[in-house]
């Protein structure tokens, strides 16, 4: 090799590192028989050719948990999961892949098979990473043994084919909670795409009963001849392509800049030039997807279509409890039916078995045992095996609930107008999940001992308290509280109204005591001897009990003002005594007694000028 030749190849894999500096030892074009990865080397991942995924073990909310996965390895900060081997089993530090000499890819973590996929001995010679997201088992004449395209579990990626045995499933919000999928739906005379809630297997011993309930519906196909697919374009455009020569198309959401079609989508061998993603959400939602590199100065995923508007048409969202619409018409909030509650920090609702429904040993009803919970404005997602009966004669909702309550299989009833023609549908399991609608209303039956949960007897103004049988145990306790308070009450105005009334009669007595001074003397107001004395400027004297100032009373007559310094501020008695000894004093050469003034601390007596 020349100098030049080999400075090349060095200024090669230099830039082959530069621009793929997440990892530091990735393997692109193919992989064969006998390669690794393992979670205890997470630089290490199978990278696209064009670098736009990667394959490889991927960390997950959870401390030393990871996923087999497939990403977008290109975008700064983001590692979206577009597909996933053990998604609802992350491994931990020990695992590896092994892509074994017999051509089959086995995830272990220590001893424990997690996943394989079952590829052994059917002439596997490599892997690749194709740029268009998909990793491929190759045999020796370029045959396609397995890929991910063909196991997907909740996105879809341009150019990826969903046909009619495959589905798009949510993982489990919990063990309980049921999952969503995405599929095509075998109708009388036609497929359509579907979006449903699906109950866990585990649930029951008889699963049959509980299947699923498709809440939104995609495009139906009839008369199609060839294979039907639901695919992505690159052009972001998602529909249904149909017929032998998949030529038919139908289109559940089109961009408008997209002009090649759905038809030659399915052909498309490399990557797109807009990511994009079309992701069944753990909500149920499903919602597209477009990577933008500048929104407001940052590089996120935004959201370009969704299937569902509000949140309340999607079932389960509430597990089998009730979804409200908020003010803003985007989010929701959830409420648990009578005989349901949370559990711990959950925000769905589950069914207590122990106050649905119940049956005697020969099937007799016992009716002594429930009682019906109305839940005004509501109504119910049900699947058909759910019916046992639908009555279109009920002439009162209350007659509904009572036809309920006299089936020893009936949990639940709903009444309602369906084009002014009234319904009531009699049902065995409440699992789905209801929604608000003015028109209808849920009775629920529950044990009639009290034990149904106290939080989901009140919903608001939807909860109905005409049967609420805690009401009489809630009067016992309201009751000797409201009596106590008014006996306080009551005996606390009894004491002001003494109080106020006895300062009234002693001010009372105080003031008619002056009358007893000869003459009546006038009881002047402080401002009003302020006037008569011009403010008290005269001075005519002091003497031990106060100063004494001139006045007069505006008929050409005199008087002096005393002010008594000695009577304390409030000494009504020293100063009625006083008062009292003054004006009972009689004498030729003493001034007569002709007022007085008892305001607040001013203790003022005024003696009329003598010709």
């Amino acid at each position: 090799m020349t100098t030049a030749a080999a400075a090349a190849s060095f200024f090669t894999w230099v830039l082959f590192f530069l621009l793929v500096p997440e990892f530091g030892r990735c393997v692109s074009a193919q992989i064969g028989p006998g390669s690794r990865l393992s979670t205890k080397d997470q630089s290490q991942a199978w990278v696209s050719d064009n670098g736009t995924f990667a394959f490889g073990f991927t960390p997950v909310d959870f401390p030393d948990q990871y996923l087999l996965a497939i990403w977008f390895a290109e975008l700064p900060g983001d590692r979206t999961v577009v597909w996933s081997a053990n998604r609802n089993s992350p491994v931990g530090t020990s695992a590896f892949l092994d892509f074994d000499n017999t051509g089959n890819l086995l995830l272990l973590d220590g001893s424990t098979t997690v996943w394989t996929s079952n590829t052994s001995g059917v002439g596997v010679e490599a892997a690749i990473m194709s740029e268009t997201g998909n990793f491929i088992l190759y045999s020796a004449n370029q045959r396609i043994v397995w890929q991910s395209f063909s196991h997907p579990s909740d996105t879809l990626l341009p150019g990826q084919p969903l046909t009619v045995s495959l589905e798009l499933k949510s993982s489990n919000s919990s063990s309980r909670g049921g999952y969503y999928t995405l599929n095509m739906l075998q109708q009388p005379t036609a497929l359509s795409l579907a979006l449903s809630y699906n109950l866990p297997e585990s649930y029951d011993s008889s699963p049959d009963s509980y299947n699923n309930y498709s809440y939104w519906s995609g495009p139906e196909i009839s008369n199609g001849t060839g294979e039907v697919v639901a695919i992505l374009d690159k052009a972001g455009s998602f529909g249904v392509v149909y017929g032998a020569s998949s030529d038919g198309a139908v289109y559940v959401y089109k961009n408008d800049a997209d002009d090649a079609g759905l038809s030659s989508a399915s052909n498309q061998s490399t990557g797109p030039s807009v990511l994009r993603r079309i992701t069944l959400e753990t909500n149920g939602n499903l919602r597209l997807y477009r990577w933008d590199n500048d929104v407001n100065g940052s590089h996120q995923w935004v959201p370009e279509w969704a299937a569902v508007s509000n949140p309340c048409d999607i079932a389960g969202i509430c597990g089998n409890g009730i979804c409200k619409l908020e003010k803003n018409m985007t989010n929701s909030s959830c409420t648990c039916l009578p005989g349901s509650s949370k559990s711990g920090t959950q925000t769905k609702c589950y069914g207590n078995s122990s106050v649905t429904g119940k049956c005697g040993s020969q099937h007799e009803n016992l009716t002594s045992q429930f009682k019906i919970a109305a839940v005004q404005q509501t109504n119910y997602y049900y699947s058909d095996s759910s019916v046992i009966a639908n009555y279109s004669d009920m002439e009162t909702g209350s007659k509904c609930g009572n036809t309920c309550l006299s089936d020893c299989e009936c949990v639940a009833s709903v009444y309602g107008l369906s084009e002014e023609k009234a319904y009531c549908w009699i049902l065995r399991d409440l699992e789905f999940g209801g929604f608000e609608d003015t028109g209808s209303t849920l009775f629920v039956k529950v044990e009639s001992d009290g034990s149904s949960n106290p939080e989901s007897n009140t919903r608001g103004s939807g909860a109905s308290n005409d049967s609420d049988h805690n009401a009489p145990d809630n009067k016992v306790v309201v009751l000797p509280i409201v009596l106590t308070m008014t006996v306080l009450i009551g005996l606390l105005c009894c004491l002001l109204y003494f109080s106020v009334h006895r300062r009234r009669s002693i001010k009372r007595a105080l003031q008619n005591s002056l009358l007893v001074v000869s003459g009546a003397p006038v009881n002047f107001s402080f401002r009003d001897l302020q006037c008569r004395t011009n403010n008290f400027s005269h001075l005519l004297g002091t003497g031990g009990f106060g100063h004494v100032y001139k006045g007069s009373l505006g008929d050409s007559s005199f008087i002096a003002v005393k002010k008594l310094d000695r009577v304390l501020p409030h000494g009504e008695k020293e100063f009625i005594t006083e008062v009292n000894t003054i004006g009972s004093m009689h004498h030729m050469n003493l001034v007569r007694l002709c007022g007085y003034c008892s305001e607040g601390s001013h203790r003022y007596v005024t003696f009329l000028e003598e010709n």
